[in-house]
């Protein structure tokens, strides 16, 4: 791959995202990832402006699934009142490899670091948050050592309103 990034993921945008492949394996997570936004100060970026990466690779050398949840939701009326919450869901092991086999075409849609002061691993420790579809949320909590995000290219700008 031409480009390289390594412990850079707060260089990088991923609210359009799209999962190409999901892997999970002894010691490494991998997703294969469409319409990533290398941000302007990453290392690798040239341009000094948000662009789109072609392709991209994302490795999290040393990774591992902690845990997984089905992301709940509350409803409100208009007139602010509850009207229905359904809290998070853990998701079992069985559901979390299903769900990693499962997920060509759905988005990555944030990557937030845990706070260090939260993070007792020693490690890298990152909530990675996917949408299956417009009402379904999941996000995995996931440990690693080293993060790796490769690509070949460039593609446009990222075009801005205003």
């Amino acid at each position: 791959m031409s480009f390289q990034s390594v412990n850079e993921l707060e260089q990088f945008s991923f609210q359009d995202a799209q999962i190409k492949q999901f892997t999970v394996s002894e010691g490494l997570v991998s997703f294969e990832l469409e319409a990533v936004i290398v941000k302007a100060r990453n290392s690798q970026n040239a341009n000094f402006t948000d662009s789109y990466a072609g392709t991209l690779s994302m490795r999290l050398l040393g990774g591992n699934i902690q845990k997984a949840v089905k992301e709940g939701y509350k409803y409100y009326d208009a007139n602010d009142v509850l009207v229905e919450e359904i809290p998070d869901t853990p998701l079992s092991e069985t559901e979390i490899a299903a769900l990693v086999k499962g997920s060509r075409d759905y988005y990555l849609f944030d990557v937030v670091k845990v706070e260090d002061d939260q993070n007792t691993t020693g490690h890298f420790l990152y909530l990675f948050g996917i949408d299956a579809d417009e009402e379904t949320s999941y996000w995995f909590q996931i440990e690693f050592d080293k993060s790796v995000l490769e690509w070949e290219r460039y593609m446009n700008r990222v075009q801005t309103n205003g």
